[in-house]
């Protein structure tokens, strides 16, 4: 069991990211680390407790998968056993107009108000769209899908990019095609922007090009749990006290097949 002191800034992180009820508390074991100055590893042993003395309980993660995609980068979401005020509001036994004078009532209305409210109408026009481009448009009359230099164009122009794609060479376009696999539209833009120049705009997105073929590739989706480790990958602790790594969390499985055919020859 951790300490007492461990336990309780552990348990003051996850309520500093949790609701006004101490609901979808999500931070992540590094910053939860940062916060008590203690490792990792003991990080996620005092979770372990806290749900242990029913303090933290885990909530409903689908909230966490709407927030971050990559499910290898997802942290475990905790809603803290929280009981709501017991005690109730103060209120006057009495209701209404209680005020008399002279033995008779007042003559106070009572009912609804007449209260002059503002409704803002919808406007008729339509919001401003990105200009589509001439392939865009043969795709929406053919009823096909925009290919993928499409979909990044329209992305660009609704943050705000005016750099053409139309000027695109066929070999520069087979650049950008590669890169929108490797790395998504998503970045891409988010590339696009950070190199943005206000004052001096990109006319092509070629200019783009060897930033984009620049970033680092996306770390591999690591396999599916065994079954045998915890959320975190861990497995029971050894003999020794010392924290166990499940393989299944350490590569992937071309990792695993790689690993396995370096080891044969030297085994034989």
């Amino acid at each position: 069991m951790p300490s007492a002191p461990a336990l309780t800034v552990v348990l003051l992180g996850l309520a500093n990211h949790a609701s006004r009820h101490g609901a979808d508390a999500y931070p992540s074991v590094r910053k939860l680390a940062g916060y008590a100055r203690i490792s990792e590893r003991q990080v996620q042993r005092c979770l372990k407790a806290l749900v242990a003395l029913g303090l933290i309980s885990q909530g409903q993660q689908g909230r966490v998968a709407a927030t971050i995609p990559r499910e290898d980068r997802r942290p475990v979401l905790y809603d803290l056993s929280m009981k709501r005020g017991d005690n109730p509001s103060p209120r006057r036994p009495e209701r209404g107009d209680t005020s008399a004078a002279h033995g008779v009532t007042g003559a106070t209305e009572r009912g609804d108000t007449p209260v002059t409210r503002t409704v803002l109408e919808p406007r008729d026009e339509p919001a401003a769209l990105p200009r589509a481009t001439k392939r865009t448009r043969e795709a929406e009359d053919e009823g096909q899908r925009p290919s993928p230099i499409d979909r990044l164009a329209t992305a660009c122009r609704r943050a705000g990019l005016t750099a053409r794609f139309d000027t695109l060479t066929p070999g520069k376009r087979t650049l950008v095609e590669q890169v929108i696999d490797i790395h998504g539209v998503e970045t891409l833009v988010r590339a696009a922007l950070d190199r943005h120049r206000p004052w001096d705009p990109a006319r092509s997105a070629t200019a783009w090009i060897p930033v984009w073929q620049s970033l680092r590739p996306p770390r591999p989706k690591l396999p599916p749990r065994c079954g045998r480790c915890d959320e975190y990958g861990w497995l029971p602790d050894d003999d020794l006290g010392r924290a166990v790594r499940c393989p299944c969390r350490r590569m992937t499985p071309h990792e695993h097949q790689a690993c396995g055919q370096e080891v044969m020859p030297s085994a034989a």
